[in-house]
């Protein structure tokens, strides 16, 4: 997705470039690194501003390998990995910041619990019920203030009797995520948490766990045929979930490459003529 020209605070790229620096140094990376950390999803060159100058930009690969979201009444460890990319940079001689987003690549994860919230009870079809996040508009990068990264979320909830339309949140009515690496300040009942900052953890890969508690989530939309389901969903999932009643922890893994690198390795990356 090419994302409209936007002002972007210079901590992303000065992060990124100075991963690129140490990446030559590091030890090799941990073993807890999660599949997909690759550049195969980075945005090729015509995807870019035009006239984008490649000493400049950057691409950037960040895989959620575990953790936890947390949204009314269920509580999810993340077992599968969600994967997100996106190249940002900047004119050298405006200065005008910019970032372009790449798919978010995530299987659908199974719901502890199913259909009737009663661990154990899901093991015939009909009682399963997997969640697939999914992007509802583009990243924000440092929006503002100690936020890192704000995402607008909508998650695919997948049982058979749900159909294929049933999502928590919409494009138009997302979850919205203010991921920080710094101390929350939820309202009550959750109480502050705190997040870990990007840290070198070797082979060029930055290890961090961005962290949220004060968003909401809205109710249920397009479950069963015409919505019919949608509060059979929301009594599932205990939506609406007001502020202070929900969680995201997401132990991340990040890689940069800049784009001069990256076009030694395929032709689609160099910057057009």
């Amino acid at each position: 997705m090419r994302a409209p020209f936007r002002r972007l605070t210079a901590t992303a790229l000065g992060a990124g470039l100075a991963a690129l620096a140490v990446a030559g140094l590091s030890r090799p990376a941990s073993a807890d690194v999660p599949p997909g950390l690759d550049f195969s999803d980075c945005p090729t060159a015509d995807q870019l501003p035009p006239g984008y100058d490649p000493t400049f930009a950057l691409c950037t690969v960040t895989v959620i390998g575990g953790g936890e979201l947390k949204i009314g009444s269920i509580d999810q460890t993340i077992t599968q990995p969600i994967k997100m990319t996106w190249a940002n940079g900047y004119d050298p001689v405006t200065l005008e910041q910019w970032a372009v987003f790449g798919p978010m690549r995530a299987e659908p994860q199974r719901v502890k619990g199913g259909v009737l919230g009663v661990e154990g009870s899901d093991f015939i079809p009909l009682l399963q019920i997997s969640a697939q996040p999914q992007l509802a508009a583009d990243p924000e990068l440092a929006p503002e203030g100690a936020v890192a990264l704000r995402l607008k979320l909508k998650i695919k909830t997948i049982n058979p009797l749900l159909g294929d339309t049933c999502f928590i949140g919409s494009d138009t009515d997302p979850i919205v995520l203010n991921l920080t690496y710094t101390t929350t300040d939820p309202p009550p009942p959750n109480k502050p948490i705190t997040g870990t900052g990007p840290h070198d953890i070797g082979d060029g890969v930055l290890a961090s766990t961005p962290v949220d508690n004060a968003f909401a989530v809205p109710k249920s939309s397009g479950c069963g045929w015409n919505g019919i389901l949608n509060g059979i969903a929301d009594f599932r999932a205990g939506l609406p979930s007001a502020a202070g009643n929900n969680t995201a922890i997401f132990e991340s893994y990040s890689k940069y490459q800049g784009y001069p690198a990256l076009a030694k390795t395929s032709a689609k990356y160099g910057a057009q003529k």
